[in-house]
């Protein structure tokens, strides 16, 4: 080998060793900081609680001989000239009114069917057949149960729904002869005598004697030792009351939260509230108090300005809180830096240290969740590599020296 091409393999050689050198030195350097991924990362929060239902209320005092028939549904609002019941001299007397009810509500839904153009709620056979299926299977279930009052609710749906399945597919050309057949049924006055009340609200005919007891002023000393030993009380209807007014449209819902929980709650909180085993859409709720305990559990009040049968109905009830789902990047706490009063981390951009803002949207125990921003060059990407331990980090800062 000539000269030359010793100088040339020689001076390749010395060129290796310095790169790989300074490629030792370079990640020797890099281990002094330690980095986490930036990833997508989701939060569904709810939890199951059991707690006491808090009102305005009175009980509606009235002495009625006779059999009563009400004409008011749980949680529905009335006013004075609003009946409220009817009273019947007999067993009899009352069965007739409910048949002849059951027989005008058939007719005027037949009615309105016949006069309605809306075809398009009449088109879909496929799924008027699976909601007819339901409704049958429902049906069973509550025959089987003998509740007759859920039994007397679904007939008026399955006649719509069968009606209108008819009416899609031709069987029928409309509902003449049937509305003739329930009017030559129909005997005019049903009898009884209506119930009125000079109160105003939201009815219920559940009382159970507490109604003035528990009461929202309550809630300025409630505990929670005080709430535990209220919802260890047994809460029953009192079968002989009329009924009561619930006189106010806000009502509040106070229950002990588990301390692994007690970070979902801070005052002003957003949630839904679903009553368990209830079939009612789930209401709308804020939290307006949270008391904690050092480190172990929570009283936390939620108000509700959504009157249902679930929230007038009960005085316990096993609820589940649901929360806004989050879903942005996670960063661990020990990552966020405040730079000339803006939120961000360092990260590793190639071989220097960048400095990037976040948005953060959610708070947890050891970690943020911010905003994911795409295409974004100052703010924090989605599996940028995120500097979690480091000292002496500024902006620009060169990973190598």
């Amino acid at each position: 080998m000539n000269s030359a091409a010793a100088k040339i393999a020689t001076a390749l050689l010395v060129l290796f060793i310095l790169l790989f050198a300074v490629y030792q030195a370079y990640r020797g350097l890099r281990n002094e900081y330690q980095t986490e991924t930036a990833y997508e990362f989701q939060i569904a929060r709810y939890c199951n609680t059991e707690g006491l239902l808090i009102r305005t209320e009175e009980p509606i005092e009235k002495s009625v001989q006779g059999q009563v028939r009400y004409l008011l549904e749980e949680g529905e609002k009335f006013r004075s000239d609003t009946p409220i019941a009817r009273v019947f001299q007999s067993q009899e007397e009352a069965e007739e009114a409910a048949r002849q009810e059951t027989i005008r509500e058939e007719r005027d839904l037949l009615e309105a069917l016949e006069k309605s153009t809306d075809t398009t709620r009449t088109a879909d056979i496929e799924s008027l057949n699976k909601e007819i299926s339901l409704a049958l299977r429902q049906l069973t279930q509550y025959s089987a149960e003998k509740d007759m009052e859920k039994v007397a609710d679904l007939h008026l749906t399955l006649v719509e729904k069968i009606s209108r399945q008819q009416l899609a597919t031709g069987r029928i050309p409309g509902f003449e002869e049937r509305i003739q057949e329930l009017d030559s049924q129909l005997t005019g006055d049903a009898g009884g005598e209506n119930i009125y009340s000079s109160q105003v609200g939201y009815f219920s005919r559940y009382v159970d004697g507490f109604e003035e007891q528990y009461t929202p002023q309550m809630l300025e000393e409630l505990d929670i030792a005080a709430l535990t030993a209220i919802l260890e009380e047994d809460y029953t209807n009192d079968p002989d009351a009329f009924g009561k007014s619930v006189t106010d449209f806000t009502w509040y819902y106070a229950t002990v939260i588990p301390a692994e929980s007690a970070e979902y709650f801070s005052e002003g909180t957003l949630l839904e509230m679903t009553f368990i085993g209830s079939s009612q859409q789930p209401v709308e709720g804020q939290v307006v108090q949270m008391r904690q305990e050092e480190g172990g559990d929570a009283l936390v009040v939620i108000q509700s300005n959504q009157i249902t049968s679930d929230a007038v109905s009960r005085r316990t009830a096993s609820v589940r809180l649901s929360f806004r789902d989050y879903s942005g990047l996670r960063i661990s706490k020990k990552a966020l830096r405040v730079v000339d009063g803006q939120q961000g981390v360092y990260v590793e951009a190639g071989y220097s240290v960048q400095f990037k803002k976040v948005d953060i949207i959610y708070t947890g125990t050891d970690y943020y969740l911010c905003r994911t921003q795409y295409n974004s060059t100052d703010q924090l990407n989605l599996f940028d590599k995120v500097i979690v331990e480091g000292t002496d980090l500024y902006d620009g800062k060169p990973l190598s020296s």
